[in-house]
């Protein structure tokens, strides 16, 4: 045990806001129990019975959180509903979408991204979407059984059954049957009966019955980075498909929805189609939950709040098998959100759901875990309570946000470990910590459109929506050059034709003044042009001489940005001591270089050949075409040195941990693996990450 105050390295209570509702590992007996219990049992209509339920459940109305203020716990509320719900729900945590007229598809991207999660991150577990695709399967296979599918087959009500408990089956035990069932789908005439067996049970996906069964037996038979499930996660992305990329999934033409020239408004509406069918299949698994979080965020932007009115509206009406919560503080809902959303639409939202204050009990409770859970003795801890301290702090109020009693008490510890005040926190301080802490988060280390589009609106001044442009939905804009942006994740050739294309015609019609046209990429996305893009690359190679520009975006690129968007969310809660304002005009003076970059690059030099026009530009390989390298987590025995160095320091310089392993390099496997492990908390700071060890229940 610690005996002193001053020998601790971090202080265990500046951690005061929760970034992610899966950190949550803690929580106060009967503070905020209410609210969370009726979430549950809203919940719990959903998934009454066994799968499969049929017909779809029928959703209640969106649940409204609302915070009296900042620091009650909306965050951590939504991190004790994912804990008790477990593995009864697939839990989508919504950042906000940043484009009013393809939110469906911010949506649906996260709901992806979360389905391709493992539950509770466990490695070595099949992902959501394969436990979601594999349930669909037996259970259709279940009913053709059932329904006489096998003449004569005496076992019929066995493996009926035995179909039906797929969740508790093993892959070994199961993966024969999705075999057999892959076979009927390769049957015409079976597969006719499979797709109106999913109909009689209400689920009707649009006319594609017999696509999804395609595409769920593919993702479900094929490898984790098998070109199949691949193929399959991006017609589930609602991304078009290339012709070999369709022959694998053995889909028609009519199957693939998904086009290269789609408008944003296409893109959408075959995203809510895709959303929906998932909803719909979630008959044969589990429940959905969406939880929009950080809502102050819209704010700002009345066509996004306009926008998310319309996406409750739709939730409600239009899609089953799920439960919608929405968080939020009181004055941002009452002063900004609310006024903008129509009355039919709050009509779609139930009475609010008041968070409470924690009292004393809660407070001395709260605070002894803390203090334990950095290995304090008793002696210390009964220091920590001493003159009535705790007493004093609750004076004037019965009730106090979690956040200000866990400020009071940062100081407290202070005081009793003889270190300085805390000099003001700066915006510098509180960006490198909002760094070091996405660095620990895998979900922000992937290509987000809502990020990069926040980032090039809001934080550049002159950012305005473009009008009348298929793929380049933002510019800037000056008297002397037009700065353009498209967001595309996807690399499907016809795509990438028409994004090129776009960039020529924009050069074209600006000819008096500079154009640059840029598309960001993300390390985990797939290099364009791929070097089979025989005709498209030429197009995209005369592009980039008329000022199209393919951004590759580091890593470290990559966390600033995210850290920027979460810093300004952090200001727009209230979760720090500066304004909305006062954080953007800092962030742009931190980006002013990029942003300078990007503004003022320089047009290709026209270099001419003999004959005086300007030769074809091949654009580099550089790994073009390759897909992204496969993240990797610590190998065993790496693991091993870091549980055994963790465990006896307790609390560790993420740099010394980096020293016994030997090498720098592994900084990032490494804050992969302890965000998944469950003994294992980064405490991120501005200057660096400290890795803790913690005992679970």
């Amino acid at each position: 045990m610690t005996a002193s105050f001053a020998s601790l390295q971090v202080n265990p209570f500046e951690d005061d806001v929760v970034r992610e509702p899966r950190e949550v590992s803690f929580s106060v007996k009967g503070l905020n129990d209410q609210p969370l219990h009726m979430l549950v049992s809203r919940f719990s209509a959903l998934d009454a019975g066994a799968a499969p339920r049929s017909p779809p459940s029928k959703v209640s109305k969106a649940q409204l959180v609302v915070s009296p203020d900042r620091g009650y716990g909306k965050s951590h509320l939504l991190g004790r509903l994912f804990a008790q719900l477990g593995r009864r729900a697939t839990k989508v945590y919504l950042r906000p979408f940043q484009d009013p007229y393809k939110a469906w598809h911010s949506i649906l991207l996260l709901t992806i991204q979360e389905l391709e999660r493992a539950d509770d991150d466990t490695t070595g577990e099949p992902s959501q979407l394969e436990a979601l695709a594999v349930a669909s399967l037996c259970n259709v296979a279940a009913d053709f059984i059932a329904d006489g599918g096998i003449p004569d087959y005496p076992q019929a009500p066995d493996a009926v059954a035995f179909l039906r408990g797929v969740p508790a089956l093993s892959d070994a035990q199961i993966r024969p049957w999705i075999e057999w069932v892959a076979e009927l789908i390769a049957l015409p005439r079976q597969l006719t009966r499979l797709a109106h067996l999913l109909r009689q049970r209400g689920i009707d996906l649009h006319g594609h019955e017999k696509a999804w069964l395609k595409v769920l037996a593919a993702h479900a038979l094929d490898e984790p980075h098998g070109e199949r499930r691949a193929a399959a996660v991006k017609w589930l992305r609602a991304e078009p498909l290339e012709a070999e990329e369709m022959a694998l999934l053995g889909l028609r033409a009519a199957d693939s929805e998904g086009r290269g020239d789609a408008s944003a408004q296409e893109i959408n509406d075959l995203s809510f189609r895709r959303l929906q069918g998932l909803c719909l299949l979630a008959s044969y698994y589990r429940p959905f939950l969406f939880c929009f979080d950080q809502t102050e965020f819209y704010g700002s932007d009345p066509a996004l709040i306009r926008t998310l009115g319309n996406c409750i509206d739709q939730l409600y009406v239009d899609l089953r098998n799920h439960l919608t919560v929405i968080t939020t503080n009181h004055g941002n809902w009452v002063t900004e959100i609310q006024p903008g959303i129509a009355q039919p639409q709050r009509d779609r939202i139930e009475a609010e759901l008041r968070l409470e204050g924690i009292n004393i009990e809660g407070a001395r409770e709260l605070l002894i875990e803390r203090l334990q859970e950095h290995d304090l003795e008793a002696a210390a801890v009964a220091r920590f309570f001493a003159e009535g301290w705790l007493e004093h702090v609750f004076s004037q109020l019965p009730e106090l946000g979690v956040r200000a009693l866990l400020e009071r008490a940062a100081e407290r510890f202070r005081q009793l470990a003889n270190q300085p005040k805390a000099p003001p926190q700066t915006l510098d301080d509180l960006f490198r910590l909002q760094v070091n802490d996405v660095r620990s988060k895998k979900a922000l280390l992937v290509y987000n459109q809502d990020a990069l589009m926040w980032f090039v609106k809001d934080i550049a001044k002159a950012a305005t929506r473009t009008q009348g442009r298929r793929y380049f939905s933002v510019e800037w804009a000056w008297p002397d050059r037009t700065i353009y942006f498209a967001f595309e994740g996807g690399d499907n050739s016809q795509r990438w034709r028409g994004i090129a294309n776009e960039a020529l015609a924009m050069a074209k019609s600006r000819a008096a003044r500079t154009s640059l046209a840029y598309v960001f990429r993300t390390p985990d996305l797939t290099k364009v042009p791929r070097p089979t893009w025989a005709t498209v690359r030429p197009i995209m190679a005369a592009a980039q001489q008329q000022g199209f520009h393919v951004i590759e975006l580091t890593l470290d690129q990559v966390c600033e940005l995210h850290a920027a968007r979460e810093l300004y969310s952090n200001a727009l809660q209230g979760n720090i001591v500066f304004s909305g304002v006062e954080t953007l005009a800092w962030l742009r003076g931190h980006f002013a270089l990029f942003l300078t970059e990007l503004a003022f690059r320089e047009m290709p030099a026209e270099a001419s050949g003999a004959d005086g026009e300007r030769p074809a530009a091949t654009p580099p390989a550089n790994g073009a075409g390759q897909p992204p390298p496969t993240p990797v987590d610590l190998d065993a025995n790496h693991l091993g040195v870091v549980l055994d160095m963790v465990r006896e320091q307790r609390i560790v310089d993420i740099s010394a941990v980096l020293g016994r392993l030997g090498s720098a390099d592994l900084r990032d496997p490494l804050l992969r693996t302890v965000e998944a492990h469950p003994n294992l908390k980064a405490h991120p700071g501005p200057k660096t990450i400290f890795l803790q060890w913690r005992i679970t229940a």
